[in-house]
């Protein structure tokens, strides 16, 4: 999950290095702290999430959560989608709800500060829609439900922030 907060702050930061210097050999020690900063407080907010989705569950389950991703690992043939209907269906209604509402939570912080980030920078900003016209448009996301929340936190393959497959994975990405 490092990884992926690492990868996105440098996907939003190589923009605005190479706007934001004009000389390419002059780094902008301004820009830089910024970067560290937004880093930061995108590592803290991934913290807060993996506190909440943990504390919404039992010892027990907590105990089957670190089962299931150990023997997932271990696993000659991963089937990532049945962990996940194994978790969720091992799951309380109240632990659903609150890592669900957790992932919500999560998303909408990020999903702000990204765009306080892209205000904030002086890139140009995108215009249009990244689809191509015609009959194909974007994918209507996947609703993930609360073990699938699960199998992503624990992943760091990044599928619950990039809407990507855990090989083979239902999407992971935020409702």
């Amino acid at each position: 999950m490092k990884r992926l907060l690492f990868a996105l702050a440098l996907a939003l930061a190589v923009p605005a290095i190479a706007g934001a210097q004009q000389d390419p050999g002059t780094p902008n020690p301004a820009l830089r702290q910024q970067m560290h900063a937004n880093m930061q407080q995108m590592m803290k907010l991934h913290q807060q999430f993996r506190t909440q989705v943990l504390g919404a569950l039992t010892p027990a389950h907590k105990q089957l959560y670190a089962q299931v991703v150990g023997n997932l690992a271990i696993a000659a043939s991963p089937d990532p989608r049945a962990a996940a209907k194994q978790l969720d269906d091992a799951l309380s209604a109240n632990e659903k709800t609150a890592i669900l509402n957790a992932q919500k939570q999560f998303f909408t912080q990020m999903k702000a500060m990204r765009q306080q980030m892209m205000a904030n920078h002086p890139w140009p900003k995108p215009s249009g829609s990244p689809w191509p016209h015609g009959s194909h448009g974007p994918r209507k996301p996947h609703t993930p439900d609360a073990g699938e929340v699960l199998l992503g936190m624990a992943g760091g393959h990044g599928g619950m922030m990039m809407r990507g497959h855990m090989h083979g994975a239902p999407g992971m990405g935020h409702p």
